[in-house]
């Protein structure tokens, strides 16, 4: 014969379940059942075994609001992006976003995206500190110096930036080496008999791109060249409509041999001037993993150095949870990357070992 604790009825269907009726058909209090389900340790394994599941059997959520007052905390943080309408329809960014919003999901947490005018990025930051609306925030192509950045620090919140500067010791952060593989690429093309190379590289004004002509400039001089051993072309963000146009002005000095680009995208459009050109041409890009574009028709034509932007995402939103939820010091992560080289090239300089870095 069933107990009365065990024959209460469960919340009608469609209907809220509330703690209060869970902690009631357990037969328990509400503080027991809120103290099970946030893990605190003053209850038994046995007690809070018996709440979770009970919990999951009658369909009960926790309201956010609720859980807010008592925790302060909000599980969104924001992602305060720049007014640019070719921003949002970036492959990159899309890739990165894939990633974020796949790692919240597992965490239960909502990202806030917004945007504003740049002269009023650093107001929404504000706001959104001072009223307490995220616990959190996720910041990408950082420039040296970043007020973004300085504002975060000064506050003392969480955060987490897709990229370096100089002050990346102090704060949370995801990067590939960029420094290190366009430091390879150089020495590779270099390696490889060239001695007039093309550089085609994204948005200066941030750090990503800096490090990147920093690492082929160095490898340059390392190797005792001359600096005009390479000409430097440099997209404006977002920068995959770029590569024609910057190529074809790479290719009106005949004696450049290879290129070096900054992303598939741009490669992918610059071939059609290449073929143009009928030169044959040593080809090296990064490539971000966006899965939309099929490279497997380029393997035997193109040098590429992989990194995926969507573990770059997962990464960035796992670090800055961390943060939240444990309330732990900032860490840095660099994302792996590999070498896919066109065969019958000289691939030895690739392992080779690195000068120290200039970050």
């Amino acid at each position: 014969m069933q107990s009365p604790r065990a024959a209460r009825p469960l919340a009608s269907p469609g209907s809220t379940v509330t703690i209060k009726q869970l902690a009631e058909a357990l037969g328990v209090s509400i503080t027991t059942v809120s103290r099970a389900l946030n893990g605190y340790s003053d209850v038994g394994e046995a007690t809070r075994s018996r709440v979770v599941e009970a919990a999951q059997r009658m369909g009960y959520r926790p309201n956010r609001n609720a859980q807010r007052l008592v925790t302060r905390k909000t599980h969104a943080v924001a992602w305060v992006q720049a007014d640019n309408d070719r921003k949002f329809v970036d492959p990159h960014f899309v890739e990165v976003m894939a990633g974020v919003l796949r790692g919240a999901r597992s965490a239960a947490y909502d990202i806030v995206l917004t945007s504003d005018t740049p002269e009023h990025e650093l107001d929404v930051y504000d706001r959104y500190v001072n009223d307490n609306s995220v616990d959190g925030f996720i910041l990408d192509l950082p420039r040296e110096d970043d007020p973004r950045i300085s504002y975060l620090l000064e506050r003392g919140r969480p955060f987490v930036v897709h990229g370096r500067e100089s002050r990346h010791g102090r704060y949370g952060w995801v990067d590939v080496d960029n420094y290190g593989n366009f430091y390879k690429l150089a020495r590779l093309m270099v390696a490889n008999g060239h001695r007039r190379i093309a550089f085609i590289n994204g948005d200066e004004r941030y750090t990503y791109a800096l490090y990147r002509r920093r690492g082929v400039a160095d490898a340059i001089a390392d190797l005792g060249m001359p600096e005009q051993a390479v000409s430097y072309f440099a997209a404006h963000h977002p920068m995959g409509d770029a590569g024609l146009a910057l190529t074809s002005k790479a290719l009106e000095d005949e004696a450049v041999t290879a290129i070096i680009y900054s992303s598939t995208l741009m490669a992918m459009e610059s071939h059609p001037a290449i073929q143009r050109s009928g030169r044959a041409l040593s080809v090296a890009t990064m490539d971000d993993e966006l899965h939309y574009l099929n490279l497997s028709p380029f393997g035997a034509m193109i040098s590429f150095v992989r990194s995926s932007l969507r573990d770059a995402g997962v990464a960035l939103i796992g670090e800055l949870l961390r943060q939240c939820d444990t309330g732990g010091g900032p860490r840095g992560k660099l994302i792996p990357s590999t070498f896919s080289i066109v065969p019958g090239l000289r691939e030895e300089s690739l392992a080779l070992p690195l000068p120290p870095h200039r970050l």
